[in-house]
């Protein structure tokens, strides 16, 4: 790709960053998701001349998110571990009631790295619509004019796209209710 084509990269922060939060919060929660945007828009400023496609700067920066939260998940410890700041003392020991077991905690971490890999494996057009419509939460008003559709299309895409997902979530994934209520999953024994 030509210099002169790459985005620049100060628009590319101040358009995508509120996006990248509000990504990484859903997918690992509020707190962590400044710590990851702005490991992902490190690696976007470090790897921006590599980008062959500029139309595909969207899906680019939400693999990166993904891949980001991932990592950031495996280095946190288990919650039931984990203090608030400041806290010392005997109480702050005690494990939260309400905190998952480790193997529950490892059990989600699965079930949401499964998933999030089905999505990645969307064909690029339905891929584009789905994280616009779940993790952006647009409309389809919104995604239409975003993408240079319409509202037809983009419904038939988002449609397709949740069919083919949650088909291979029935096909390859058990879910269960545990006592909390929290929906979990495992893979489905071969």
């Amino acid at each position: 790709m030509n210099e002169d084509a790459l985005p620049d990269f100060s628009r590319v922060f101040e358009t995508w960053h509120p996006k990248v939060r509000a990504y990484a919060a859903k997918l690992i929660g509020p707190g962590e998701d400044d710590d990851v945007a702005q490991e992902v828009f490190i690696r976007v400023r470090r790897s921006l001349s590599t980008l062959e496609e500029p139309s595909k700067l969207g899906s680019w920066i939400y693999a990166i998110t993904l891949n980001a939260v991932r990592d950031a998940v495996k280095r946190r410890p288990p919650r039931h571990e984990r203090q608030a700041p400041g806290s010392s003392g005997p109480l702050a020991l005690v494990p939260d009631a309400a905190a998952r077991t480790p193997e529950e905690a490892a059990i989600r971490r699965e079930m949401v790295d499964c998933y999030l890999d089905y999505v990645r494996q969307l064909p690029f057009g339905y891929h584009e619509v789905y994280v616009l419509a779940e993790f952006e939460e647009l409309s389809g008003e919104e995604i239409a004019w975003r993408l240079s559709l319409s509202l037809g299309t983009v419904k038939i895409r988002l449609h397709r796209a949740r069919s083919r997902l949650f088909a291979e979530l029935r096909r390859n994934c058990a879910g269960y209710v545990n006592e909390r209520g929290e929906l979990m999953g495992a893979p489905k024994e071969r």
